[in-house]
């Protein structure tokens, strides 16, 4: 530390040593010139290495003010990312449970068409077996008829 340095800080000191005390206190009357004069000597003289560990400390603040930020941000978009995955994850599973439902309906609809198919099918069949059956009783018939008239 520079002895300039020192040297306004030892004045400042036996300027207050050397000023008149206010009676019944602790407190000295003191020259308010000569006192910013020391003090503005002091400032104009701070030491190179005070200086420095003052530039030293605020760089020191300021790395640790953006590693903080970028910290801040990385958690914001790894949240964000989360986040995002949370509802691609959400939207499959969505998208799965409703494509199954679609399959179910369209087996339902599916088998309920078949069923009607099936029904219809039966039914006309069975109107074409009993109009074959009044056809061959017919047939016999007209047979039988030509039989006896031999």
């Amino acid at each position: 530390m520079s002895q300039t340095f020192l040297k306004f800080i030892e004045d400042l000191e036996l300027l207050v040593m050397s000023s008149p005390k206010i009676p019944l206190t602790n407190m000295v009357f003191v020259n308010e010139q000569e006192i910013f004069r020391i003090i503005d000597s002091i400032r104009m003289n701070i030491p190179q290495e005070i200086v420095d560990a003052q530039r030293f400390l605020q760089e020191k603040e300021n790395i640790i003010n953006e590693a903080q930020k970028k910290a801040d941000e990385i958690i914001l978009n790894a949240d964000l990312k989360a986040k995002q995955k949370l509802d691609e994850n959400d939207l499959i599973i969505r998208a799965r449970e409703e494509s199954e439902k679609i399959k179910n309906e369209a087996r339902a609809e599916a088998n309920r068409l078949m069923k009607e198919a099936r029904d219809y099918s039966e039914n006309v069949l069975q109107k074409l077996e009993i109009e074959i059956d009044k056809l061959l009783t017919s047939i016999r018939k007209g047979k039988e008829i030509l039989r006896s008239k031999d």
